[in-house]
């Protein structure tokens, strides 16, 4: 009996023990799981950084409505608590606001929109040690220059430019042949303009007119009567999400109409048709997801903004809750809040989102990523190119049948 009580005493003792254990743990845990969002709110991408933020938002919300990320180390579910932080579309200010988010011991940074903020931004996040991920921009540049804690769910400028002219090769003879490049003055569009010619040169393609331009540039009258000259066919730029308004309305005014205009960047907002109404038809932007797309997880992103927002979401939407997806999926792999642990989990994504499958090279950009070209009509932006990497989705990514832009007259 007295042997039968000891061994009762001491599996109560156990027990209590690790009762306590448990509890002590439970105590331990943080309250939530910081993830800053250094974004343009304000500034020149404001339009753009506005719509990540919103992804952002409900991409956190429906993670905490089911009581958040699981951290195997506390052994619960935590909730995310997001610190959305205003870059004001300058770099320098993303540097700023990245120190921010590092005081405030943020686990892991959702970053914004343009290849200012990603150029200057990410190498705080790597003096830091602090995961910077998010669209960014389609700049190659920053990831040759080994910064270990950059990952960008965005395509790149060696797969982006050139895609333009798979779309065109693709349409029945005769085809447009004639190039015209505008060129603003930064670094992503300088490695377009550089692919744009390789690719051009390599398919038989004739660039007849190229000019360069710096950043804020209102007139584009002398670059368009140039390359209406030139008798250019195709018209390819990098206008920010302004200047693309811009430079649309003095094609019309100046009766320049080429059959393919493939703008990369300001053609991406949902505000270009609206604001631009019939002028923006016929106008071709590549991306990497649409609201078009019905790969799961679209069906909650795409009514929900539009419920929060009242409109569907611009193709940056999905590029940014993309990277909550990987975020989320990384820290439950990780099982730690802790910084090194969440990157490296990150390094190795390789998983289904909603702008398709995302794996990450050893310099942080996707691989193999999913790239469509949508075309403006009607107030609408349709797919009608998808790559080879997209084509597997099949009817997953509706496309519809391209048009060449008539003359002006002729509209």
């Amino acid at each position: 009996m007295k042997k039968y009580l000891f061994v009762l005493l001491i599996f109560c003792l156990c027990s209590t023990g690790l009762v306590l254990d448990r509890e002590t743990i439970a105590q331990t845990a943080p309250k939530s799981i910081k993830v800053s969002g250094v974004v343009s709110l304000t500034g020149g991408m404001a339009g753009q950084g506005t719509q990540l933020r919103n992804a952002y938002e409900i991409f956190v919300e429906k993670v905490n409505a089911s009581g958040g990320i699981y951290v195997k180390e506390y052994g619960k579910k935590i909730p995310i608590e997001l610190r959305v932080l205003d870059d004001e579309s300058d770099g320098v200010k993303t540097q700023g606001q990245l120190e921010v988010a590092n005081s405030w011991d943020a686990v892991a940074n959702w970053g914004g929109l343009g290849c200012s903020a990603f150029e200057m931004g990410t190498p705080i996040a790597q003096k830091n040690k602090m995961t910077w991920l998010g669209p960014g921009c389609g700049g190659w540049t920053p990831h040759q220059q080994n910064n270990k804690w950059l990952f960008s769910t965005f395509i790149k400028n060696p797969f982006t430019a050139p895609s333009v002219f798979d779309m065109i090769l693709r349409i029945p003879e005769p085809r447009p042949n004639k190039v015209a490049i505008f060129e603003i003055n930064q670094l992503d569009a300088q490695e377009a303009e550089q692919y744009w010619r390789e690719a051009a040169n390599k398919n038989g393609f004739k660039i007849v007119f190229h000019q360069k331009y710096p950043a804020g540039n209102k007139d584009f009258s002398a670059m368009i009567t140039g390359a209406k000259a030139a008798g250019a066919e195709i018209l390819l730029a990098y206008p920010i999400p302004p200047e693309g308004l811009t430079l649309v309305k003095q094609m019309k005014e100046l009766d320049f109409s080429p059959k393919v205009a493939f703008l990369i960047r300001a053609p991406e907002s949902s505000e270009f048709g609206p604001s631009l109404g019939a002028l923006a038809d016929y106008v071709f932007v590549p991306v990497g997801w649409s609201n078009k797309m019905r790969l799961p997880g679209n069906e909650y992103l795409v009514p929900k903004f539009k419920e929060k927002y009242g409109k569907n979401p611009d193709p940056v939407v999905g590029s940014a809750y993309a990277a909550g997806e990987v975020l989320v999926n990384a820290i439950e792999r990780a099982g730690t809040l802790e910084r090194t642990a969440i990157r490296d989990a990150v390094k190795t994504t390789d998983m289904e989102t909603v702008a398709g499958h995302i794996r990450f090279s050893d310099e942080g950009w996707a691989i193999d990523k999913v790239l469509l070209i949508l075309q403006w009509m009607g107030g609408d932006a349709n797919i009608v190119y998808a790559n080879k990497v997209a084509e597997k989705y099949g009817d997953k990514i509706p496309l519809v049948p391209l048009k060449l832009q008539p003359k002006w007259a002729e509209r």
